[in-house]
């Protein structure tokens, strides 16, 4: 049985103050990539199996990117819709390999929904930018995002998020997910617009052509629920493959004509509404081409000094910039935390983490070399995660299937949303079991958790929940500030707090070393370390207490506990050394003591 102190103290030894090369984002950590165990697949208790499956569920349920993005950029390129399918699908792959050959993470990438959107319709069609003078916008912000790494000014920003904050990302993430399974663009449709409720459920009824797509969207989620709760590897993909089957079989059988899953939804079923459409393939393979698509934002630099396009230029690199950096970091911390890679602060390993923003930032200037908006990690990565990934591995095995679904994509497009919608509710349900590390009798804490948490789904976005929950922690810190002094208390407590986690960086585990000390001398030296630990952790408490209440109670007290700290740190080194001298002793001799 394991001793909880001795469990507790592991923690606490894997901890340690990172170099300067590692906090500037200078640093890696490539040790995954060596021959006897790729990836680091047996060492984070995965299987070569689970991280090929895991992957190709994430594909799946990214899937939906290719012809949406596409469609969506087409509408200020409307000659380029093929080439825009291939520069997604390109994009995907590079950024997906960059993170898992460079991170060892399973964060998966693809060109954004949202920034995407604002893209298309506010710079473009909106502020009247030039098309490639936006894939310059993005290529610019793409060189801030790798000075902010480089410079650890990003890990910095990030790592100063309060602890409440940090742990409602995912679960706000997870509502986010939640918010577009309901909808009826790439969801099930349970979710629809009313004029006095703003949304209201939608019918279920036999009257409502939507109904069909409706029910089987719910059974599909009934039947992964199921096979997750069973424990069931490969759930997700399997709920996906479900649904989509029943839906190409049904508009095989049916046709246009008389089939009951034509979308978008409110469309009544008019065939002879321009928009209407069943998803089941076309063909089976595309030609690629990038032709007049790649590298057009060379000649879109000139708007950054264009006094007519200056100000939308700039405008755009700013919201691209902080949009990426809010939203891929909230990304991380959450699809790391549902994976179990995260330190018991929620932080990742500085190292690791470097090379997951390099690999972000590289990512979005491919991307607007290739010919599309911003490049981002994907929220559906959980799909992956909830499958069992853990390793850069099933980051690898998606890339590898956006790149084979280009020749394929009108098959890959084919994937209908009553089978992809269902499988992000129930990854949202996964995501929000992080709201247990909220102390939620904190009401410093859990306040602004709780506002970040719910903004990211009624703002459509991950960046606004993370600004609305800091600048409420902010304000609540300023506005407590008279009432600590008056109480003779710190008033910048919790900043000093934040200030002093930034440099302490939890490492992973390795217990390789632990399977070579089986000799007597070995188990000696981990009864040393055992003692030394409960020793430390003793003084190392007592300590803490002291400067902290020493901080709280003024000056003229310090010296005292000071003291007093001193005096217990002698005592715990006197009961280490007595309790060591003992355990050294023969068997025969600790029976007559």
């Amino acid at each position: 049985m394991e001793d909880p102190i001795v469990t507790k103290n592991a923690i606490r030894l894997k901890t340690k103050k990172p170099s300067l090369l590692e906090f500037l984002g200078l640093a890696g950590n490539f040790h995954h990539l060596n021959i006897r165990d790729p990836f680091d697949v047996k060492k984070r208790g995965s299987t070569i199996t689970t991280e090929i499956r895991a992957g190709i569920t994430t594909f799946l349920a990214m899937a939906y990117i290719l012809p949406v993005n596409s469609g969506m950029l087409s509408l200020v390129m409307p000659d380029k819709r093929e080439q825009l399918v291939c520069a997604t699908a390109l994009a995907a792959f590079c950024g997906c390999w960059l993170m898992g050959i460079m991170s060892n993470y399973p964060f998966m990438l693809a060109p954004g929904m949202g920034t995407n959107a604002f893209f298309t319709f506010t710079i473009c069609l909106g502020r009247g930018l030039p098309v490639d003078a936006a894939f310059a916008a993005v290529f610019v912000a793409g060189l801030i995002f790798i000075t902010l790494s480089i410079t650890g000014l990003r890990t910095l920003m990030i790592r100063l998020f309060p602890e409440g904050i940090k742990e409602s990302i995912g679960a706000g993430v997870g509502l986010f997910l939640t918010f577009i399974a309901f909808q009826t663009s790439e969801g099930m449709g349970l979710s629809v617009g009313d004029k006095a409720t703003l949304v209201t459920l939608n019918s279920l009824s036999s009257s409502n052509y939507d109904a069909a797509k409706l029910w089987l969207s719910i059974a599909v989620l009934c039947i992964t629920a199921t096979l997750f709760s069973a424990k069931v590897p490969g759930a997700p993909l399997i709920g996906i493959m479900c649904g989509t089957a029943v839906c190409w079989i049904e508009g095989f059988a049916r046709g246009e004509e008389h089939s009951v899953f034509g979308y978008p939804f409110g469309t009544d079923g008019d065939r002879s509404n321009p928009d209407f459409k069943i998803y089941v393939p076309t063909s089976m393979f595309a030609s690629p081409s990038l032709s007049g698509l790649s590298g057009s934002l060379w000649s879109g630099f000139a708007a950054a000094s264009d006094p007519a396009l200056a100000a939308t230029f700039w405008t755009a690199v700013g919201t691209f910039c902080y949009t990426d950096l809010l939203d891929s970091s909230g990304t991380f911390f959450a699809v790391a935390k549902v994976a179990g890679l995260t330190d018991r602060r929620g932080n990742l390993p500085l190292a690791r983490q470097n090379m997951a923003y390099l690999a972000d930032a590289l990512a979005a200037l491919i991307g607007s070399m290739l010919g599309v908006s911003t490049v981002a990690t994907f929220a559906e990565s959980t799909a992956g995660v909830a499958d069992g990934a853990k390793t850069g591995l099933a980051s690898l095995v998606t890339g590898a299937c956006f790149l084979l679904a280009i020749p394929i994509a009108p098959v890959v497009s084919a994937v209908p949303p009553l089978a992809s919608g269902p499988i992000l509710c129930l990854l949202g349900a996964l995501m929000c079991s992080s709201v247990r590390g909220i102390d939620w009798d904190d009401y410093e804490e859990s306040m602004p958790a709780f506002v970040s948490m719910v903004t990211m789904p009624f703002t459509f976005s991950i960046g606004y929940g993370i600004i609305g929950g800091l600048a409420l922690w902010i304000a609540i810190q300023i506005l407590l500030a008279p009432v600590r002094i008056y109480r003779r208390e710190d008033p910048f407590v919790r900043f000093k707090k934040l200030w002093a986690g930034v440099f302490v960086e939890g490492l992973e585990s390795d217990d390789e070393n632990l399977s070579e000390m089986e000799t007597e001398s070995g188990r000696r030296t981990r009864t040393f370390a055992t003692s030394q630990t409960r020793s430390n952790h003793m003084y190392d408490d007592v300590g803490q207490f002291a400067l902290e209440t020493s901080a709280s109670f003024g000056e003229e007290q310090s010296g005292l506990l000071v003291s007093t700290r001193l005096t217990l740190r002698l005592l715990a080194l006197i009961c280490f050394v007595g309790r060591f001298n003992t355990e050294r002793l023969p068997c025969s001799s600790q029976q007559k003591l």
